[in-house]
């Protein structure tokens, strides 16, 4: 009995030390919309990150980082990173309840599977490229505004 309870009293103050290790990054809420790698993956949006009808690496497209940039989306994938595959032209919202929020890309294989999430969750902005590629002025106005809340969050 006694080493049962300090090997969980060991274990809760492992538990604790690496939460306070976990850097803070900026987080976004979003809403996400997910995508089957196909045909048309290889020529359309995604024909930089999709190969032969599959995903080339863990990517997302959204059109308010600028490519090259790392997020992090912990509620669907846990603690997988992505990295910015894309930057859409449009404006890239959605409505949840009559409020705004940003929208965000994921491509998956065909046989590939995350749970289905109809409400806004927690993007974290593990690497913000700031001289990473944009599609046009949106897009960049946009990323200059996200840049701008960063760097107040980060003050």
């Amino acid at each position: 009995m006694f080493f049962l309870l300090l090997f969980y009293s060991t274990g809760l103050s492992e538990n604790t030390n690496i939460k306070n290790e976990v850097p803070r990054h900026f987080t976004v809420k979003v809403l996400t919309t997910s995508y089957w790698a196909h045909k048309g993956s290889d020529y359309g949006c995604y024909r930089r990150v999709a190969k032969n009808q599959k995903r080339i690496g863990n990517f997302v497209a959204l059109n308010f980082l600028p490519g090259g940039s790392i997020v992090m989306i912990p509620a669907l994938f846990k603690t997988t990173t992505f990295e910015v595959a894309d930057t859409f032209g449009g404006s890239g919202f959605g409505y949840f309840k009559g409020e705004k929020y940003w929208k965000v890309d994921i491509l998956k294989n065909k046989n590939e599977w995350h749970e289905n999430i109809d409400y806004p969750i927690d993007l974290y902005v593990v690497k913000f490229n700031e001289k990473g590629p944009v599609k046009n002025k949106t897009v960049k106005n946009n990323a200059l505004s996200i840049l701008q809340k960063i760097k107040a969050n980060n003050k």
